[in-house]
């Protein structure tokens, strides 16, 4: 499948910043199954660009700009080829040794519902992939009413390639006949009395119950296309995590979703928390200006 994105950043100050500097992890890598065709990074004024790898192997892409700056546009395009390989991958260069996957990285707030997560499993030590599958469903079933509408939406359009992954329907079948634990009750209650919660949110509980049975895990952004759709807009990108399962290597978990990445993913930033993998961390100076940031990504299909 090849996968077309535009992905526009634009700041916009109340007063004339003096200067910016940033920081982008908007490029994303070639590995089996995921081949970029091209890609670009542009920004509507005169500056440098600085590309490099990060400690995670991703591409980071910096600039400083001078002001004065109203406003400011960052845009990435680009194509890329993607085969179905059932969310794990293989092929890239890894950097960090994975024992730094294994520190717990969750915030104060997530840190009670990776307990609860832990406790609402079964007393039992099943493999990795299928402890993995299980920690998903659980999480997922528990989400607000953003995975909730997902789940209307799966049904209404069928059964699509994410939902074939090894073992998964086994494992999901089971999650639906089960009743939820206490345990689990208790997560869908305290993820509902919050105001808000990501889809980075979900991934870093994910993260953290695996590293809790000793599984290095850690975050990945990128971009995900739904079922059979041929476009999908959006103002954030997708969030999910990657588990190191013996005999597989990283596999990709999305809470959100239910299931593993598919062709419909495309995969540009990993590392250990949302700072290590966010599209952009930017910096402005001068006398406290304040800006509003607009994100706006298509993505589409090309071809059949």
């Amino acid at each position: 499948m090849r996968l077309s994105v535009t992905h526009t950043e634009t700041f916009t100050y109340d007063q004339p910043a003096l200067g910016t500097i940033q920081v982008l992890r908007l490029t994303p890598r070639d590995f089996d199954g995921h081949y970029v065709c091209d890609w670009s990074v542009d920004v509507d004024a005169d500056c440098r660009l600085d590309t490099k790898k990060d400690a995670f192997g991703n591409i980071v892409t910096s600039f400083s700009l001078p002001g004065p700056l109203e406003t400011l546009t960052i845009t990435a395009r680009g194509e890329v080829e993607t085969d179905n390989i059932h969310g794990i991958v293989r092929g890239t260069a890894e950097k960090v040794p994975t024992g730094v996957f294994l520190r717990p990285m969750t915030a104060d707030k997530d840190a009670a519902a990776t307990r609860l997560l832990i406790q609402a499993q079964p007393n039992t030590t099943p493999p990795a992939l299928e402890r993995m599958h299980a920690l998903m469903g659980t999480l997922h079933t528990a989400l607000p009413s953003l995975a909730d509408d997902a789940d209307d939406k799966s049904k209404g359009e069928g059964t699509d390639g994410r939902q074939k992954q090894e073992g998964a329907s086994q494992s999901q079948s089971q999650e639906s006949a089960a009743e939820p634990s206490p345990a689990a009750k208790r997560l869908a209650v305290q993820l509902a009395d919050r105001n808000s919660f990501s889809a980075g949110d979900a991934a870093m509980i994910l993260a953290d119950a695996a590293r809790h049975y000793g599984l290095p895990a850690r975050l990945i952004e990128g971009y995900r296309l739904d079922g059979d759709k041929r476009e999908r807009h959006l103002d954030q990108r997708d969030v999910w995590c990657e588990v190191l399962i013996d005999g597989l290597g990283w596999v990709g978990f999305d809470a959100m979703e239910k299931s593993c990445p598919s062709e419909e993913s495309i995969r540009v930033a990993a590392g250990l928390d949302g700072p290590t993998v966010s599209a952009v961390r930017a910096g402005h100076y001068g006398t406290e200006p304040s800006c509003e940031r607009q994100t706006v990504i298509a993505l589409s299909r090309i071809g059949g």
